[in-house]
């Protein structure tokens, strides 16, 4: 009898053991889904507004070597903006780094209704989350939580200097930090943006565009420099 109740109980924690892990994969597949479903919406509703001078393409420049490219977009469509931005950068400073990373944002009426940011250092990820505005009130998710983040509008991101200049602005909301960074001008077109950590970019503009942009951070220095210059 023992015996058998034994093999009955193993067979129990088993199926238990079974069906939590099924109930763990489902979780990580409803998460997933609810990341990708935004950025399905994004794709649906602004593919048909694309225009060719609103995509840009930088390239990563270390050392007189082109180290990687940053490609951003920019579409309309009726009272709202969206952004999307990709990055491949394959670096050697000490260490070799591999970065890859992927930003989506949506405006709307001139406010930030949705941002998402990845970024992954060779195979660390080092930032993978989204904002959303709702409620009047802004909301950084992530896999393991949610919690609020008070600002009251955000107008602008860092994503929106590759295509205007920031004329009058003082400060400007960062994605990774999930923060509000200032904006220092410097004279001649040129503004600096700085973070955490010590590292900062300078960004230059010619005639409203920005046509080069200073990386700083105490590993390396690189220097954005458009595609077709």
């Amino acid at each position: 009898m023992i015996p058998i109740l034994i093999l009955y109980l193993v067979r129990r924690i088993k199926r238990v053991s079974f069906f939590s892990r099924k109930l763990e994969d489902f979780k990580r597949l409803i998460w997933k889904l609810k990341l990708l479903l935004p950025l399905f919406v994004f794709n649906i509703s602004f593919a048909n507004n694309t225009d060719p001078n609103t995509h840009l393409i930088y390239n990563v420049v270390r050392n007189n070597h082109v180290i990687g490219t940053i490609s951003v977009s920019r579409m309309f469509n009726e009272d709202s903006t969206a952004y999307h931005l990709e990055s491949h950068i394959n670096v050697k400073a000490l260490f070799k780094f591999n970065i890859t990373g992927k930003e989506t944002t949506v405006y709307k009426d001139g406010i930030l209704t949705y941002s998402s940011i990845y970024r992954k250092v060779n195979n660390k990820i080092k930032a993978n989350h989204k904002v959303v505005f709702k409620g009047e009130k802004y909301h950084s998710q992530d896999h393991n939580n949610q919690e609020q983040i008070y600002f009251k509008e955000i107008h602008r991101n860092l994503v929106t200097l590759y295509f205007s200049e920031p004329v009058g602005v003082n400060q400007i909301y960062c994605d990774k930090e999930k923060r509000m960074v200032r904006i220092e001008p410097m004279g001649e077109s040129a503004y600096k943006v700085s973070f955490s950590d010590g590292k900062y970019n300078v960004y230059h503009y010619r005639d409203g565009k920005c046509v080069k942009i200073e990386a700083i951070s105490a590993l390396f220095e690189v220097d954005l420099i458009p595609a077709e210059s």
